[in-house]
């Protein structure tokens, strides 16, 4: 019986594991983050000391519908990490990645969701010291 039960924990385990992994989980050690947002601009700044994986951040403007012109600005000491502002479908209008030695900028957009939220992906592959900044204005 108990050899019964430590198999079915351990294929629980092992299915917990492969859910987080489709996921694609983030984690992230030595955060700090800033941000100053307005009514129709603002910007945030975010830092890592080690971060691996994906994961989708959303900025709450309260205005659905409306376009967030954006610039990236994107360091990392080792790994790379990768920036893409979305639409509010999810679909990708600017991509971005940094890797040691090679800083990266650039300008697109983000368009807020029907709830006013707009979003953007980072994804880190053994990333240390990273540092990224967004500027945006809400047209």
């Amino acid at each position: 019986m108990a050899k019964r039960m430590w198999h079915f924990a351990s294929l629980l385990i092992a299915l917990a594991l492969l859910l987080a992994a489709c996921e694609g989980g983030f984690s992230a050690t030595g955060s700090s983050e800033r941000s100053h947002i307005t009514v129709n601009s603002g910007w945030i700044e975010k830092s890592f000391k080690k971060a691996n994986g994906s994961t989708t951040q959303k900025i709450e403007l309260d205005w659905p519908g409306r376009r967030v012109e954006t610039t990236v600005t994107l360091e990392v000491g080792e790994g790379t990490f990768h920036i893409e502002l979305l639409d509010g479908e999810g679909n990708v209008t600017l991509s971005l990645e940094a890797t040691p030695g090679r800083p990266a900028n650039g300008s697109g957009f983000m368009k807020a969701d029907s709830f006013g939220d707009a979003r953007y992906r980072v994804t880190a592959v053994e990333a240390k010291d990273v540092k990224y900044r967004l500027e945006f204005e809400i047209q």
